[in-house]
């Protein structure tokens, strides 16, 4: 078990922040935090900028592994026993503003996985809101919260966020090869003495090993499957989403590799955009087409491209869009 405490201070900053008016010219009071409402002009830009109010925040969090402690079949003395990982990193986190007028207490995160197999796991995270609800008084027929605990009412946190993800392979000892050249490959851009466009290329390979292609895999079927769940704060309007993602690859030759990529979301009964792409090498150059077939948004594209990193630049492309709302 690991705890950690950090502690923060952001002092006030009134640059942007313009007070909230009704039509009339009159102030938009807020009777939770007692004070008049106020906005940022750079809300919803890039740059969002500062809230205005300053904050003394101390954050928390809990870290820890869940093991469970069985005989050992495999030792001989009777006496030995092993570990079995039940919940992997599992971290709680929040924080607590002491210059905050009113819900000082931030809402309270968790996340971890669960390795069932070698091959198989499950990552997972949410969030729980500490405050007590009550029904609207403006007869909107909504709850909003209150600055009072849950458990003052002996109740448990609610749960308003939480969401879960999985995925497999079909060809677990390609994934395991590919995992071994990328450790290598983060072994290699340790290496004193290659060059800067070495040292590039090799980073750009561990951003997103997806986006190379790997000719000397013959063949790879996955599938993920992530699902989410979602309310406000206090509980009203619940979102459930659940999508199956799968994907895979095919080398005819050992200079073709065609790849494909599609889904289903269960809350529409839709394909998700499907994608299919075949690449060529050609020595010094890559060639790859993509294709969408179907769907709300159909396109494709043809890139020729020197496969040097710093040549990167120089490419022919082709490419043609649709686009149609039903």
């Amino acid at each position: 078990m690991t705890p950690s405490v950090s502690i923060s201070y952001t002092p006030a900053n009134s640059s942007g922040i313009k007070e909230l008016l009704y039509q009339d010219g009159t102030n938009v009071y807020d009777p939770v935090y007692k004070q008049n409402r106020t906005y940022s002009i750079f809300q919803g830009s890039r740059f969002s900028g500062s809230s205005g109010a300053k904050s003394a925040t101390m954050g928390f969090s809990l870290n820890n592994d869940v093991e469970l402690k069985v005989a050992n079949p495999k030792d001989t003395t009777g006496t030995g026993t092993k570990k079995i990982p039940i919940i992997q990193g599992l971290n709680f986190s929040s924080g607590y503003d002491f210059l905050r007028p009113a819900f000082k207490l931030s809402n309270i995160s968790f996340s971890g996985r669960s390795q069932f197999t070698e091959k198989i796991g499950i990552n997972f995270s949410g969030q729980f809101s500490p405050y007590a609800t009550m029904m609207d008084t403006l007869n909107t027929g909504k709850k909003i919260l209150q600055d009072k605990y849950t458990w003052s009412n002996a109740q448990l946190p609610r749960l308003t966020q939480f969401g879960f993800s999985f995925d497999y392979s079909f060809n677990p000892t390609t994934f395991q090869k590919r995992q071994d050249n990328m450790d290598k490959l983060n072994q290699a851009s340790q290496i004193k003495g290659i060059t800067p466009e070495q040292a590039n290329a090799l980073a750009a390979i561990s951003r997103d090993p997806n986006a190379f292609v790997d000719f000397n895999v013959p063949w790879n079927l996955s599938f993920s499957y992530s699902f989410n769940y979602n309310t406000d704060d206090a509980g009203n309007t619940p979102t459930r989403n659940s999508n199956l993602t799968f994907r895979g690859d095919f080398s005819p030759t050992n200079k073709w590799k065609v790849t494909y990529e599609s889904g289903y979301n269960f809350q529409t009964n839709k394909l998700a955009l499907t994608t299919f792409t075949i690449y060529r090498d050609l020595h010094c150059w890559d060639l790859h087409f993509t294709w969408v077939p179907f769907g709300a948004f159909k396109m494709y594209q043809m890139t020729l491209k020197v496969k040097a990193s710093i040549l990167q630049d120089l490419k022919l492309s082709k490419q043609a869009s649709s686009y149609y709302n039903n």
